[in-house]
């Protein structure tokens, strides 16, 4: 294997106390392009590879002191050395040989004498699977980052929008949650598991009393029409105080139209539930004003529209023109004082049912 000029040679360390195989391997493998480390000790080359790891080990069985199993073991036993592949190369041909090889953790094994041509087929396989594992480890790490990216972008999105996510398999009976789903709904400052699915009947016991059955009666609707999707509006004691929820959900059907699987939302919507409370108020404020004020703007407007009529009225004698237009002056002035007064009574329904809005929401114009 004749590497590229700009990719390093793979080093291929060589273990064995017989120098004659040392001078025989390191001649065929520089002879291939790698480049090799030599030692007739296993000691030796296990201090030597935790200093400067090898891309492949060509190991003997049968040496004194430590044997080539031995040395295999504590490879593997290594964090640093453990993905490095181990091919032993032994006189011992016997099927329980082979076998304790493969257990101590080594990827091939090659019989003593050897053929040139397969020891390093062999070795060219076994660093391409290196490689490729290599590869997939790199490429299963930036994934999960990518993983942790979006779902961290989700959350801080959900949290602006206070907005949370959950699913549920039909038929199931807990709810996996994410993290702005567990603020809303009072889960997040449960002792650990944090992150462990939610039951139904603890969802429940989150909801207001007097909201329960309204929600159920929706979700058993639901799911007698998935086609329809879920959708509901209901109070939550989250721990802190009572928030306003709505709830929407779409099924996943299978092929007979029956849902399997929901996928919901759940959005804090207290602040406009507030704000149409207040609006609603309002509303109801200025019906009743109109109702108890219209009674009374009508007489003397009433009034101003006869005596207007009477002085246009050239054969009316009884008063004189002075004396209609003193009372049509009075009448004005009695008819803008009811509306000014009308006026003010509105100003103050206003004033008196602007909602209260959380900190963050409030206007920063002046600050």
């Amino acid at each position: 294997m004749i590497s590229s000029s700009d990719t390093p040679a793979a080093t291929i360390m060589t273990i064995d106390d017989t120098v004659e195989n040392l001078e025989l391997l390191e001649e065929m493998l520089v002879s291939a392009g790698y480049r090799v480390v030599q030692f007739p000790r296993g000691d030796l080359a296990i201090r030597a590879a935790m200093q400067n790891p090898p891309d492949l080990i060509l190991l003997d069985v049968m040496m004194p002191g430590m044997n080539g199993y031995h040395v295999c073991r504590i490879i593997k036993q290594n964090d640093t050395l453990a993905d490095i592949p181990v091919i032993f190369l032994s006189a011992l041909g016997d099927a329980d040989s082979k076998v304790r090889a493969f257990t101590e953790g080594g990827v091939d094994y090659v019989t003593k004498p050897f053929q040139e041509e397969e020891v390093l087929a062999r070795i060219r396989t076994h660093l391409e699977l290196r490689d490729a594992s290599r590869k997939l480890h790199d490429q299963k790490a930036h994934l999960e980052e990518l993983v942790r990216e979006r779902t961290y972008d989700l959350n801080q999105a959900q949290k602006v929008a206070r907005i949370g996510s959950w699913k549920l398999t039909i038929g199931d009976t807990l709810l996996e949650l994410s993290e702005q789903t567990r603020i809303i709904m009072g889960f997040a400052k449960e002792p650990p598991p944090s992150q462990a699915p939610v039951s139904l009947d603890k969802w429940l016991g989150h909801i207001h009393p007097d909201d329960r059955l309204i929600m159920m009666e929706a979700w058993q609707h639901s799911l007698d029409n998935p086609q329809d999707g879920y959708s509901a509006e209901y109070r939550v004691n989250n721990g802190i105080k009572t928030l306003w929820v709505h709830e929407e959900a779409r099924f996943e059907l299978d092929a007979d139209g029956l849902p399997v699987r929901a996928i919901g939302t759940v959005q804090d919507v207290t602040e406009r539930r507030v704000h149409l409370d207040a609006l609603e108020k309002q509303n109801q404020a200025l019906r009743d004003i109109a109702w108890t004020q219209s009674h009374v703007v009508r007489a003397p407007l009433v009034r101003l529209m006869s005596l207007v009529d009477v002085l246009n009225d050239d054969s009316f004698t009884g008063m004189d023109r002075d004396e209609i237009l003193m009372e049509i002056t009075a009448s004005a002035n009695e008819l803008d004082g009811f509306i000014r007064d009308i006026s003010r009574k509105t100003d103050h329904v206003f004033k008196a049912q602007e909602p209260e809005t959380d900190e963050p929401f409030k206007s920063k114009k002046g600050k």
